[in-house]
């Protein structure tokens, strides 16, 4: 119930924040500039109910593209592994935007993380909306929507994240989110985009997430823009929305594969095709 009521909350906040958005007097600058488009690669680490510490690798990638003066669409991914576990996910906003004033949008995403049958695989889906809005340095950035999971809870998501930038080419961020697995976590990050000799476009990112039952990650990584050379900020508001939206599914499936004990039945399942249960046992197939 706890969980329904918050994000709730967050989706009226949502409609709140956009309805601040005056879309009467639109401006010259189109929601994304031209095709661009953006790559990550990141090293994770993760803990929950005082496990050990699991290490992992991610690529994270998103192409953006304008459909009119007015709207645009970008396409995310991710791929990677975590704890021998193998890592899929795939998104899609659809999103009207005016730099000047802020976003709001319709999403849409995909994720499954293969247990190698170590304990039955992990899938989210994920339908809902987004919004960001636009405060000098300041960036309100609100999600909200219903996941469906295959041994993932389903029920309703939804995140508040404010990006502060204290120079156009470094963003802070500070959030909190909320879904049927791990309740209410907290969210923080950085990301810095030098200007140095450095390729144009690079930048370095920290994140990190805490939640209940002991459970936190962190990673840490490097990610490169594709398009004009241009400020952090104004790769944000101009080019890709920041959010990859199976990425941010991740935590909502982790946190399940350490949740709850399996039974007798899905630990037997969870070894593979050699495996049955039947008769209130583990079985193995004959093979002639």
């Amino acid at each position: 119930m706890f969980t329904k009521i918050v994000a709730r909350c967050i989706a009226v906040g949502t409609l709140v924040a956009l309805g601040a958005i005056n879309s009467a007097a639109a401006e010259d600058a189109p929601a994304v500039t031209k095709l661009n488009g953006k790559a990550a690669i990141a090293g994770t680490y993760g803990e929950q109910n005082n496990q050990d510490g699991e290490y992992g690798a991610l690529f994270l990638g998103s192409l953006t593209a304008p459909i009119s003066h007015k709207f645009g669409f970008q396409a995310d991914t991710v791929l990677g592994t975590r704890d021998g576990n193998e890592i899929a996910g795939i998104g899609g906003h659809l999103f009207w935007r005016d730099p000047a004033k802020g976003l709001i949008g319709i999403t849409g995403s995909y994720l499954n993380v293969d247990s190698n049958n170590a304990r039955p695989d992990l899938s989210v889906t994920r339908f809902g909306g987004e919004g960001e809005l636009y405060a000098g340095p300041v960036t309100i950035a609100l999600t909200a929507g219903h996941q469906n999971g295959s041994n993932v809870r389903d029920g309703f998501y939804g995140s508040a994240t404010s990006y502060w930038y204290p120079k156009d080419d470094l963003r802070l961020s500070l959030g909190a989110a909320n879904d049927p697995v791990l309740n209410t976590s907290a969210l923080a990050g950085l990301e810095y985009q030098p200007r140095t000799a450095l390729p144009s476009g690079m930048t370095f990112f920290a994140d990190a997430t805490a939640g209940e039952d002991n459970y936190s990650t962190a990673q840490i990584g490097i990610r490169f823009y594709f398009g004009d050379d241009k400020s952090l900020k104004l790769r944000n508001r101009a080019d890709d929305p920041i959010a990859n939206l199976p990425g941010d599914s991740m935590s909502s499936a982790i946190a399940a594969s350490g949740s709850r004990t399996l039974t007798p039945e899905e630990e037997c399942n969870a070894r593979g095709n050699d495996w049955f249960w039947g008769k209130g046992q583990c079985n193995r197939r004959r093979h002639h």
